[in-house]
């Protein structure tokens, strides 16, 4: 019988503590953020839907635009990179992001705490809004009076869930959740008589009603507030923090006003509330708050 010696057994715990210290390290030398990924490739691929007026939708020659496409535009000219978009929609937002298919999203993305589970997202925000549910004018009051009632939502939107859970904490019966492709959809079938009501982010569907708004209303106000927010891969702050100094430049340096007037501004194309702008804090980055939202 072969008998292994104390020298010996340190001797083999040494060499396979450095063999798998060295495949650890390996392994670590491996993962590359995506910043360096970006800046070697030159090139940065951001997922935008292109359905979604005022934030992102195609114009009338089929050129891309909204706010969502003229912000990520100016992250690429500020990182230096060339802009190469991936269309997405509700449902791959997050996927694409998780296997690689896009660097960042922006694309109406409300940041929320299941999303922060598979995902990361830039600080700050860049968009205040909040959920509406938009019927016919005077036809309902309230949000319970939607009780049971048929209501549509576009795939893949937080809406589903946000809906149902506002009705029912006012001790109403659950709606009827009808889910469409589209929030152009959405607000067809409610036109059509096919819902009693569409729910979305209060800033999309002003874009989906444009001028045929005027026969409609949101019910009971804002049931539901959130935050658009720019969202990354998980587990690099390298890139995410690289672009949360970008945006906070961005909001510096005046260009993402320039951006926010020219669509929700008092003059702009989709006027909306004041304070559905982040303002920086004299002090940041780095002292006391990070940002602030008017009042």
């Amino acid at each position: 019988m072969k008998v292994i010696t104390g020298k010996k057994i340190v001797s083999l715990m040494l060499g396979s503590a450095i063999a798998v210290g060295a495949l650890t390290g390996c392994g670590a030398n491996t993962e590359e953020s995506v910043l360096d990924k970006v800046t070697k490739a030159g090139v940065i691929h951001v997922g935008t839907a292109n359905n979604n007026p005022p934030m992102n939708y195609l114009d009338d020659d089929g050129n891309w635009t909204g706010f969502d496409v003229d912000l990520s535009q100016a992250i690429a000219d500020e990182l230096g990179v060339k802009l190469e978009r991936v269309v997405v929609n509700n449902k791959t937002r997050i996927s694409y992001l998780a296997n690689g298919t896009v660097d960042m999203v922006v694309s109406n993305l409300s940041h929320t705490r299941s999303r922060d589970d598979e995902i990361d997202f830039v600080e700050p925000a860049y968009l205040w809004t909040g959920k509406i549910a938009y019927a016919k004018k005077g036809q309902f009051d309230e949000l319970t009076d939607l009780a049971g009632k048929r209501i549509a939502v576009d795939q893949g939107s937080n809406a589903y869930i946000a809906i149902q859970q506002a009705i029912e904490e006012a001790n109403g019966e659950a709606p009827d959740i009808q889910s469409f492709q589209s929030n152009a959809e959405c607000f067809l079938a409610l036109k059509q008589g096919k819902v009693d009501a569409f729910t979305q982010d209060s800033v999309i569907i002003a874009g989906v009603a444009g001028k045929e708004g005027v026969d409609y209303e949101a019910i009971s106000g804002i049931y539901s507030p959130g935050l658009y927010s720019i969202g990354v891969p998980s587990n690099d702050s390298k890139w995410r923090d690289k672009l949360s100094y970008v945006l906070q430049d961005l909001m510096r340096n005046g260009k993402y006003d320039e951006i926010y007037e020219k669509w929700f501004g008092e003059d702009g194309m989709y006027p909306v509330d004041p304070s559905a702008k982040p303002v920086l804090n004299e002090k940041a980055f780095g002292e006391d708050e990070l940002y602030v939202w008017p009042d």
